[in-house]
């Protein structure tokens, strides 16, 4: 009932709801199958619940039209009402109606929403793989898995945007864990200019790599570029542990599985390894998911 106040719907909303409501403010942009990873435990659910949020004003949704045909997955942005309860949950004042709308409208037909939704596809696979959906699948332990996602937005002011990653994600498995910032290549840009982004993580401001919370993982179009790409970050002599992947692997566990290979001169270094097995690669992770390498760089 949107005539009560902020405080009456908020306290009607599920935990769950609220959870939806971050995510897609934070993320921007999140598609139906990347809520149900996240956070629905069934696709009926899922369904019915965003579509009753939508109902409700708290999400605004699209199908985006696709050229070749066939049908795409809804899209859901934060709603007018949405906007309104989370700006009122932090004791900030309310966005205008035409902000609000102009915003979904910039987010909708930015040219790197298909960058931005490839972001959200990994994040969102590795927390489908740690909660178990699909093929039967038993999910990890309670605490384990995906337990950290942040965006770009986020790790700029936390990091006072020193860096720009595409994401920060913390997984833990085998009460390992394991900090990484996301890179995501679609494959457009030029290999050199993709490794230029290692020039964030050192640069000018080189004691910034013993800040970072994690390595940095480069998500690569295909496994062709990726062994190009990895030449190109090597010239870089970065501090800060890298591993390259391909999303041209086809795994079954998605980027949870062994498809990671780190960047060194070691041989024991160049084999694939599962996502939960980078730190022992690495030299191992303090219990905040931080590698235990970074504070050993060169002077």
């Amino acid at each position: 009932r949107l005539g009560e106040p902020d405080g009456g719907v908020w306290s009607r909303l599920a935990q769950r709801d609220r959870t939806v409501l971050a995510l897609v403010a934070e993320h921007q942009v999140l598609t139906t199958w990347q809520l149900l990873a996240l956070v629905f435990p069934s696709a009926a659910r899922a369904q019915r619940r965003l579509r009753e949020l939508t109902e409700l004003g708290m999400l605004f949704r699209t199908q985006p039209y696709r050229a070749q045909g066939g049908s795409t997955p809804f899209h859901y942005l934060l709603g007018y009402r949405g906007a309104q309860l989370l700006a009122a949950q932090r004791g900030a004042s309310s966005p205008r109606p035409a902000v609000h709308a102009d915003k979904i409208v910039r987010t909708l037909e930015s040219p790197t929403l298909r960058h931005l939704l490839g972001v959200n596809r990994f994040f969102a696979d590795l927390a489908s793989y740690g909660r178990g959906l699909g093929d039967d699948r038993i999910g990890l332990p309670e605490g384990e898995g995906l337990v950290s996602w942040h965006s770009e937005t986020w790790i700029r002011k936390y990091y006072r945007p020193l860096i720009r990653p595409d994401g920060y994600g913390l997984w833990t498995q085998h009460g390992t864990s394991l900090g990484f910032f996301l890179e995501y290549d679609t494959g457009t840009e030029p290999l050199d200019r993709v490794a230029d982004k290692l020039d964030d993580y050192t640069g000018r401001h080189r004691d910034i790599a013993r800040q970072l919370t994690g390595m940095v993982l480069f998500w690569v179009a295909t496994h062709r570029r990726e062994q190009g790409l990895r030449k190109a970050l090597w010239a870089k002599h970065c501090p800060v542990p890298i591993a390259t992947a391909s999303r041209d692997y086809g795994h079954p566990d998605g980027p949870a599985g062994e498809i990671w290979s780190v960047l060194a001169t070691e041989a024991e270094c160049h084999r694939r390894v599962r996502l939960a097995d980078l730190p022992q690669v690495i030299g191992g992770t303090q219990p905040d998911g931080t590698p235990t390498v970074l504070p050993r760089l060169p002077e």
